[in-house]
């Protein structure tokens, strides 16, 4: 794993980059517990990368917790699925269960799922506490992934749906005719004047 020491920083979030990162982690794995709200426990780190205005750090941190809490998501539905399958859906299904015919196979996958959430978590655990020092650790395939996005997530401006009115704005008034400032004044007069409305000064 390329692990790389940062130098300690103020985030933009009125903390120190390290305890913003940890606030990340943890509520990620907060919510990420909760029954079906935690399929999408991945958009708290994404709010706060967009949230974050200087620390790569920080920035780095959050994407990565975001394709670990993506992956977590994705097997948990998986696994939730498999087991919903599995699961008797009448009296004659579950008189087979009883029986001990499909029950092992629900345990199993139900275990596993467990099993896997339960190293996530562990996961989770490592990175916070590596960014509470101040180090920065690319996770094994998770890493690469959450530092080329976090590269490509760095450009997106979620200023410029409003630039984009404003622009919009910008080109209406330029369609009107712009009035005549009176060089010796200063004054703004009608357009198409010939003399200052103020001083009287030619225009």
């Amino acid at each position: 794993m390329k692990t790389t020491v940062i130098t300690p920083h103020k985030s933009s979030l009125g903390m120190d980059a390290n305890i913003a990162s940890l606030v990340i982690y943890i509520a990620m794995a907060v919510v990420s517990w909760i029954p079906y709200l935690g399929w999408f426990a991945w958009a708290v780190p994404l709010v706060f990368f967009f949230l974050e205005k200087q620390s790569k750090f920080v920035k780095f941190q959050a994407v990565q917790a975001l394709v670990i809490g993506i992956v977590r998501a994705v097997l948990a539905i998986l696994f939730q699925i498999i087991v919903w399958a599995l699961t008797p859906k009448d009296l004659y299904g579950a008189l087979n269960y009883l029986t001990g015919r499909g029950w092992g196979a629900w345990a199993l996958f139900g275990t596993i799922s467990t099993i896997i959430a339960v190293i996530i978590t562990l996961i989770i655990v490592y990175a916070l506490y590596q960014a509470y020092r101040w180090k920065q650790v690319e996770l094994p395939l998770i890493g690469p992934i959450a530092a080329k996005a976090s590269a490509k997530l760095d450009t997106v401006d979620l200023s410029k749906v409003r630039g984009f009115s404003q622009a919009g704005g910008s080109q209406a008034n330029d369609a009107q005719p712009a009035g005549r400032f009176c060089p010796k004044c200063g004054k703004e007069n009608a357009p198409g004047a010939g003399f200052c409305s103020g001083c009287g000064e030619k225009l």
